[in-house]
């Protein structure tokens, strides 16, 4: 499999611009802004990635770039109307869709999403 030299350019941006040095890869905490939910596509020091992305399946249950699918899920409430909004609540906050900031660590080639970033 050839390596995606978008991702090899990225990489050499991020060390220039934080003076990292040295072989076996960058490993470093970014945000990253989603592009896309599908397919999950997020953008970088201006380059889009779309390879060697982990994420935690929860945050992509039910996701669509303009939360369509999210809405769909909660359309009709469910007892208790506690639990119903409760979920309704964490499902509108946690799900990724477009647009949405995230915080990425990437170690190697690997860029791993821990979740949402959200200023507060």
């Amino acid at each position: 499999m050839a390596t995606n030299r978008n991702i090899i350019e990225m990489v050499e941006a991020i060390r220039n611009k934080s003076g990292a040095s040295g072989s076996g890869g960058m490993d470093g905490i970014c945000m990253a802004d989603v592009v896309s939910v599908e397919p999950l596509t997020i953008r970088m020091y201006n380059r889009s990635i779309t390879q060697n992305l982990f994420i935690n399946p929860a945050l992509m249950l039910e996701a669509s770039n303009t939360g369509e699918k999210m809405k769909k899920v909660f359309r009709n409430p469910f007892e208790t109307q506690e639990a119903y909004e409760f979920l309704k609540e964490f499902h509108e906050k946690y799900v990724l869709k477009k647009g949405d900031t995230v915080l990425v660590c990437m170690t190697g080639s690997s860029f791993y999403i821990a979740g949402k970033a959200v200023r507060v």
